[in-house]
């Protein structure tokens, strides 16, 4: 029997969709293939989805399990195609009604006695999956804040693969999270530091407002301890508050490098940087695709 259900791999800071198919053969010599360019996080997972779904309360398949991860050029990084592997094999074995297939997208890694971890990217996936006109997506219950931002789509927080199961064979309801983007500003827009904290420095604090207001570009050159840093730490603080857009695209950095704080939604003030001045120099080979680039480090420093 075969399955089909639609996930999410991240390809940088974009969510990429993947069409997840389960061929079940009865019959058949046991054994579980699994095809689709996956890297190693994602061909480890079969033995992991195979423990959950068996301490989950399932049947563990023995017959021949075929798994393609299309499209099969695109490389598969993550764990959180877990979930939707394993909803896939459920319903190829006649476990789960694969009706809603077609309308929820799933991702979400899964651990050995079935419960979900969140995942990385989840923003970004669901913003993907509105564009793939899909009705909802299914998510772990700690990235339903990030993902619940997105509006037009349905973000079905889970805890487990159970809950999952249960909410596509309509046996258990779970209320779609509702959009929180104001209550995220109110909550995460604050800043810690203010320019007020600067004592002094006027003519320095008259060049920053300049080149805030400005939009203008700005070299700071001075002995140790004069406030170089103390004052580009309080520049954020006096620029215009993130539009949604500018907000939405730095959670999806933050959110993809695994940088978001827990319970975090999104990004509301606009992010510092502090790189060393003694950090070495990032070098990318040139030529290669972005998702195979060599990178080496340089012994020169930056200045």
């Amino acid at each position: 029997m075969l399955a089909r259900l639609l996930s999410f791999t991240l390809y940088g800071i974009d969510a990429k969709p993947v069409e997840v198919e389960v061929d079940i053969s009865p019959g058949a010599l046991p054994k579980t293939i699994l095809v689709g360019l996956a890297e190693a996080a994602v061909r480890e997972s079969t033995h992991r989805i195979e423990r959950a779904i068996v301490n989950s309360g399932y049947v563990r398949c023995v017959d021949r399990i075929v798994i393609n991860l299309s499209p099969a050029d695109l490389p598969k990084e993550a764990a959180s195609l877990d979930l939707p592997i394993a909803l896939g094999i459920l319903a190829a074995s006649g476990q789960l009604d694969q009706e809603k297939f077609s309308q929820y997208a799933a991702v979400g890694e899964l651990a050995l006695d079935g419960s979900l971890r969140p995942a990385r990217g989840t923003l970004s996936m669901a913003m993907e999956a509105r564009q793939n006109n899909q009705r909802g997506l299914l998510i772990p219950a700690d990235n339903v804040r990030e993902a619940s931002v997105v509006e037009g789509i349905d973000i079905i927080p889970v805890q487990s693969l159970a809950e999952a199961v249960g909410f596509l064979n309509g046996l258990l309801a779970i209320d779609p999270e509702p959009v929180r983007w104001q209550q995220a500003v109110e909550e995460f827009g604050h800043y810690a530091i203010d320019y007020a904290d600067v004592k002094g420095q006027e003519f320095a604090k008259r060049a920053l407002t300049v080149a805030a207001a400005g939009n203008h570009h700005l070299l700071m050159i001075g002995p140790p301890g004069s406030g170089k840093t103390l004052l580009a730490s309080r520049i954020p603080t006096i620029l215009p508050p993130l539009s949604q857009d500018e907000s939405l695209e730095t959670t999806r950095v933050h959110s993809a490098s695994g940088l978001l704080a827990e319970g975090q939604s999104l990004v509301i003030r606009r992010p510092f940087r502090e790189p060393h001045h003694t950090v070495s120099e990032l070098v990318v080979s040139k030529g290669a695709p972005p998702n195979k680039r060599s990178l080496t480090l340089a012994t020169s420093h930056l200045f």
